[in-house]
């Protein structure tokens, strides 16, 4: 399992780091060390929130998961509380 949340964790933060470089090439013509760093901050500043906040694999769950699915996991959840 713990192989999925860092594949996970990963994918998050690429994202970012890979836009901000994208713009930073087209704002520069060329590739921008400022933006890839700017975009590597936002990475894990947004991995590690989703991590600690919703979980990872709840968060990707409900991006690719569809929507029984997650209705399913919300009524277990309520009933786990009472």
């Amino acid at each position: 399992m713990w192989i999925v949340s860092i594949l996970y964790w990963l994918q998050l933060f690429l994202c970012p780091t890979i836009i901000c470089g994208v713009v930073g090439s087209l704002l520069t013509k060329e590739i921008s060390v400022v933006s890839l760093v700017i975009g590597a901050v936002l990475g894990i500043v947004a991995a590690e929130y989703v991590r600690r906040k919703i979980g990872l694999s709840t968060f990707f769950g409900g991006i690719y998961g569809s929507g029984e699915i997650i209705k399913k996991l919300d009524k277990k959840d309520q009933q786990d509380s009472l």
